[in-house]
This record gives structure tokens, sequence and C-alpha cells, in this order.
């Protein structure tokens, strides 16, 4: 029996003392791999503005490596996937996920539907304001 492969979006926070060029590469890496071996297909990573490093919401504490006490952490930088796979495998990349010591916290979504361009929305939106005149 084939599984349904659906879509979903997965953000990430990267602590902050991993979130140089190289330690950003590599965890985008490792779970861009991690998405693959399950059998998925990453269709791409957004880390361009408004995501990258950004001033958390609330501090987020959180072991750091090497360290036997937790630190505060203000700022994290933020990277947005957006994947295919099937449903009964995402555990195994949530897995990865919480294996991952530069992943601060994370959030897998499903998406339902295709998102509609803002132009087509304006498109719609116009007849109906004629109407009502």
């Amino acid at each position: 029996m084939r599984e349904r492969r659906r879509n979903y979006e997965l953000m990430i926070i990267i602590s902050p003392l991993h979130a140089n060029e190289e330690g950003v590469t590599a965890t985008v890496e490792r779970i861009s791999q991690s998405i693959t071996n399950a059998g998925g297909e990453v269709a791409g990573v957004n880390q361009s503005p408004p995501w990258g490093r950004r001033k958390l919401a609330y501090p987020i504490r959180e072991y750091a490596s090497g360290e036997a006490s937790r630190r505060n952490f203000t700022e994290g930088y933020y990277a947005l996937f957006t994947f295919s796979l099937a449903a009964a495998k995402v555990a195994e990349v949530e897995r990865t996920l919480k294996l991952t010591d530069s992943v601060m916290r994370h959030l897998i979504t499903l998406v339902e539907q295709k998102a509609i361009p803002a132009e087509e929305v304006a498109e719609e939106a116009e007849p109906v304001a004629d109407q009502a005149e």
C-alpha cells in the first residue's frame, strides 16, 4: 500500500551559539538530509528576510553545549523549510530535530492547500467591490 504524501512547513530556531555561517549551513544540511532519508522531498529553505537572525518574543532557557546549567537566549536564527513527506515518516524527522543540539525550537505544520498569490486575491476582490456600489 502506498502512503499518501503531504506537504509540510517546518520552522526552526537555531541557537545563537551556532548561528554563524558554518553552523547554520551544517544544521540546514542535516535537517534536509533527514527529510530526504525518510523518503521526503525538500521544496525549499527560506532564510532570507523576514527570517534569519531575529530577536525572540521572550527569552528561551536552553542548555548550551558544554555547559552544566541553562542559559537565557534572547536571539535566534530562523529558517523555514517546505517539504513533502509521508505522514508516517514525520516522527523520524522530528526525532532528528530533537537530537540536534543547535535547534532550540521547531514546529512542523501541515499545509492543507496551496497559498493563493496576492495578485489573484486582489483580482477576485475587485468584482465584489463593483457590485456593492
